[in-house]
């Protein structure tokens, strides 16, 4: 169903009649609206409605005037904001939006808040939605109570905390997993679907969901390196099929903890990806004795076993590439921006949180390759990643609109998927514009949410 938009303004006005909840709409937008005067409206502000009335006035077509009052009972601040619009002739409502929501375990205890690794981005999201047209603000889900939110909008360069009405969609970035499988996360998203609010990317995916999911996918099984849940004798058996592998914590992220496990004779040689951006390295006379080390590694969290791909290096230093891909406005995936990672010295996981850098992808693969190879290697990468990432959003539970797909190349120029996040990080991203294309795509997903009436699915 298309849904007609509206770029408006509104307007802060004193209002001296009784009726406080009356606004003042141009004759013009009253024809093209086809309003009925005679009856009363709802008007929807993100999920926060409040019954109307509205009078003709002699006014530019592009600005709506509220009340002072009108605009406190909205929990909107008191000044000109603009808004895109939209008018349902069949309920006698007028939406404004887009209502952005981005959820975060945000940091208040300072004089400001601090958003951590996403706080710039922030600044971005808020800045396309001010260019466009709507409403975002940053909140933590504990400050959810009864109907009521306490969130954080940019004003003045400042972000201000106060009462802000319900959103009309909310994107997750929860940095942490404990937090997301508290009692009190699952009893906010409760209310949230109670409310009918959609909430994009509500969970951290783990590896071996990722991996049942596209193995599920015969046309995909090619790109993914041979898994197994991790214990004493899957390990013990992928090591003799293929003699080296990675061992990853299953909810792991940012390359920590990793281990890569090399069997040369009897010995095995375990290479650990720690939390201070250093490696140890620790060598065992034989499997047993690695097996028992490892039991100790397993009672902290639980791991899956992969085959370790020979992938192309640069300057002898490890290689991947993150391939980040979004929703747009007609539910499709697109590939939104890719990044080559490569690690920092000594180091055998190319995460940026672990010392790595980034490159243009075309330029490392014109390095590695020819100029029209690279062009289509970089392509078939992005149509891998795109697949991907309509694979897992298809088959997952709940609203996905961005994920980051890990991908590596090897020796052979063959494509393999390493790894999806969907909470990807920001810090990755090529600087070289103000605002990043992730954001403009979060906002437009977000605004198709918003506005154009795509059904959420069956579970939500």
């Amino acid at each position: 169903m298309s849904v007609s938009l509206l770029p408006i303004t509104i307007v802060p006005v004193k209002m001296f009649q009784k009726d406080q909840h009356q606004i003042q709409i141009s004759h013009s937008l009253i024809h093209y609206w086809n309003i009925d005067l005679h009856i009363p409206h709802v008007l929807h502000i993100g999920r926060r409605s409040i019954q109307i009335t509205i009078e003709g006035a002699s006014i530019t077509k592009d600005e709506l005037f509220f009340s002072d009052s009108l605009f406190q009972e909205c929990c909107l601040p008191i000044q000109e904001l603009d808004f895109i619009a939209s008018y349902s002739k069949k309920d006698h409502s007028i939406t404004l939006g887009p209502v952005v929501g981005l959820m975060t375990d945000l940091n208040d205890k300072g004089a400001e808040p601090d958003f951590r690794s996403i706080h710039a981005f922030c600044e971005e999201l808020n800045e396309v939605v001010s260019n466009m047209g709507g409403l975002f603000y940053v909140f933590h889900f504990k400050d959810y109570e009864e109907g009521k939110l306490q969130g954080y909008y940019l004003q003045g360069g400042q972000w201000i905390r106060c009462e802000v009405p319900l959103p009309g969609v909310i994107y997750n970035r929860v940095h942490s997993r404990e937090l997301e499988a508290s009692t009190f996360f699952q009893t906010f998203k409760n209310s949230i679907r109670s409310l009918f609010i959609p909430l994009f990317n509500d969970r951290f995916l783990s590896k071996t969901e990722v991996h049942n999911l596209l193995y599920s996918e015969e046309h995909m099984k090619p790109y993914l390196p041979d898994t197994v849940i991790a214990d004493e004798y899957s390990v013990k058996e992928l090591l003799n099929k293929h003699k080296s592998l990675y061992i990853k914590p299953i909810h792991g992220s940012q390359g920590r903890n990793i281990i890569r496990i090399t069997v040369n004779s009897e010995e095995i040689l375990a290479e650990l990806s720690t939390g201070n951006r250093r490696e140890e390295t620790l060598l065992f006379e034989n499997y047993t004795r690695f097996s028992h080390w490892f039991k100790q590694q397993q009672k902290k969290k639980n791991f899956l076993a992969q085959q370790a791909i020979p992938l192309q290096t640069y300057k002898n230093r490890q290689l991947d590439f993150r391939v980040l891909c979004h929703k747009n406005f007609q539910d499709t995936w697109k590939a939104t921006s890719a990044v080559a990672r490569i690690s920092a010295e000594q180091q055998f996981v190319s995460n940026i949180a672990r010392g790595g850098e980034i490159m243009k992808p075309l330029k490392i693969f014109s390095i590695l390759s020819d100029p029209r190879t690279a062009i289509q290697q970089l392509a078939l990468m992005k149509e891998l990643a795109v697949e991907t990432a309509s694979i897992i959003s298809q088959k997952c539970d709940g609203l996905i609109g961005e994920l980051g797909i890990d991908i590596g190349v090897d020796e052979n120029g063959k494509l393999w998927i390493i790894e999806v996040n969907s909470k990807p990080s920001k810090n990755f991203e090529d600087r070289d514009k103000r605002i990043r294309p992730s954001a403009k795509a979060l906002i437009e997903y977000a605004a198709a949410l918003s506005f154009s009436g795509i059904p959420p699915k069956e579970d939500y």
